[in-house]
C-alpha cells in the first residue's frame, strides 16, 4: 500500500533489507493471574513468524516490522488466542528543507492481568495513525508538528474502549557539537467511548497537555544523554463529584544515560515521572515515579547477557480523592523488576534465548499485591 501512494516509481526501488524470520517459545509463569494468594501457576507455548524489510525508494524509506504468533494455554485453554503486531512507517524526505514520518501501527493482543480481578479472555486491539513533518528554518533551526490518532477496543470491558488525539509542536536548536535543545508542545485529547456504566452515568474524557524542554547531547562516542524536563496538566470534562478534583498539574520529566564502557558492555540508565494509563488497562490515570538500570555484556561474539532491574511507584490520584470520599481505600503500588536474558547465535540464521523474570508489587491495597516468576526459553530462525 505504502509503495502504491509514494510518488516515486517502485521500480526504482532497493530492497536494502528483508529478514522474514519463524519462532518456537516456552513460557513457565508461577502466578499467572497475578494474585496475592491462591496463585495459579502456567506453561504457554508459541508459534510465531515475523519480517523486518525496508524498501529504499530514491531519498524515501519504507519500513515494515510485522509478527504474528499462536498461544497455546496448557491448562487454561479458554486464553488461547492469536497475536498480531504490524507497523508499516514511510521516512520521507522532499527536498533538502523537508521530511517526516508517515505510518499506521495495528495491534492486536490479550490484555495484562495485572489490573484486573477477573480471568476471563480479554482481547484488546490498538489502532494507531501517525504523521509528523520538519522543516529545517535555519542551518541549525529546525520546527517539527506531529499529530496522532488511536483507537483502543476491548473484546470484554468497554469502559475502556477510548480514541486518542494527539497534537505536538516542536522547536529544535542543533549545534555542531552532537547538542540538541528544543522546547516541545503536546496535546493530548482522551475520549473514551463508554459514558454510561451500570446504568450511571460518568465522564472520565480527560485532555493532557504537555509543555517541556527537551534535550539530547553526546558527550564522547561513549556516553549520550536524552532528557525532557517540563509542566503537565491533566484536566477532566466533568469532575463528576463537584467536592473532589482529579486533575493534576506539576513537573514531570524522562531521562535516559547510554553509557558504552567498552566494545562488550554497555548500561542505559533511565529515571521518569509523568502521568500514565498503564497501557489504557485503566479508564483515568496515575503518576508514575520510577528508575531502571539495563547492562548489556556481549560475553564472546555468539554470546550475550541481558539484564533490567526496575522499580516504579503508580500512584492512582485520579481516584483516590474519590475513593476517600466514598470511604473507600487510596491505591498506591509499588512494583520492582528484574529480569535477565542469555542469548545465543550458533549460526547466523539461529538465535537460542533463555531468560528469568521476577516481578513483585507491593500495594497499599492487598488484594492488589503479587509476585510473580517466569522462566522461558526461544529459538528464533532466520531465512
Amino acid at each position: 500500500m505504502l509503495v502504491s501512494v509514494s510518488p516515486f516509481s517502485a521500480s526504482h526501488a532497493a530492497l536494502d533489507q528483508f529478514d522474514p524470520y519463524a519462532y518456537a517459545r516456552v513460557l513457565y509463569d508461577s502466578n499467572l493471574f497475578r494474585r496475592d494468594s491462591n496463585e495459579e501457576d502456567e506453561t504457554i507455548g508459541y508459534l510465531g513468524a515475523g519480517v523486518n524489510a525496508d524498501w529504499k525508494l530514491s531519498r524515501q524509506h519504507l519500513l515494515l516490522d510485522a509478527v504474528v504468533a499462536r498461544a497455546k494455554y496448557d491448562k487454561n485453554d479458554q486464553l488461547d488466542h492469536t497475536m498480531i503486531d504490524a507497523t508499516g512507517n514511510w521516512d520521507w524526505q522532499v527536498g533538502n528543507l523537508w521530511s517526516g514520518k508517515l505510518g499506521y501501527r495495528y495491534e492486536n493482543k490479550l490484555s495484562s492481568f495485572n489490573q484486573r480481578l477477573i480471568t476471563d479472555k480479554d482481547m484488546r486491539t490498538t489502532q494507531t495513525g501517525f504523521l509528523n513533518a520538519g522543516y529545517q528554518i535555519h542551518p541549525d533551526w529546525r520546527l517539527v508538528a506531529g499529530a496522532e490518532l488511536k483507537d483502543v477496543s476491548y473484546q470484554e470491558r468497554k469502559r475502556l474502549d477510548r480514541d486518542a488525539y494527539a497534537g505536538i509542536l516542536e522547536v529544535q536548536y542543533q549545534n555542531t557539537l552532537n547538542t540538541r535543545v528544543g522546547v516541545r508542545g503536546k496535546y493530548t485529547k482522551n475520549d473514551l467511548k463508554e459514558d454510561n456504566i451500570n446504568g450511571v452515568s460518568i465522564d472520565n474524557d480527560f485532555d493532557v497537555t504537555d509543555i517541556s524542554g527537551v534535550f539530547y547531547w553526546e558527550g564522547t562516542a561513549k556516553s549520550a544523554l536524552e532528557a525532557s524536563v517540563g509542566y503537565v496538566d491533566v484536566s477532566y470534562n466533568d469532575n463528576n463529584i463537584d467536592t473532589i478534583d482529579r486533575d493534576f498539574n506539576g513537573v514531570s520529566y524522562r531521562a535516559i544515560y547510554h553509557w558504552v564502557h567498552s566494545e562488550k558492555t554497555k548500561i542505559d540508565v533511565e529515571a521518569w515521572r509523568e502521568p500514565s494509563s498503564l497501557n489504557d488497562e485503566i479508564t483515568d490515570y496515575v503518576l508514575a515515579q520510577g528508575v531502571s538500570v539495563s547492562p548489556i555484556w556481549r560475553v564472546t561474539e555468539k554470546v550475550s547477557l541481558v539484564a533490567k532491574l526496575l522499580y516504579n511507584n503508580d500512584d492512582f490520584k485520579a481516584r483516590n480523592d474519590i475513593s476517600s470520599a466514598l470511604g473507600a481505600q487510596r491505591r498506591d503500588d509499588d512494583t520492582w523488576l528484574f529480569q535477565i536474558n542469555a542469548n545465543w547465535d550458533p549460526r547466523q540464521y539461529l538465535r537460542l534465548s533463555m531468560g528469568y523474570t521476577k516481578e513483585n508489587r507491593d500495594s497499599s491495597i492487598d488484594e492488589r499485591d503479587f509476585d510473580d516468576n517466569q522462566v522461558e526459553a526461544k529459538a528464533l530462525f532466520k531465512f
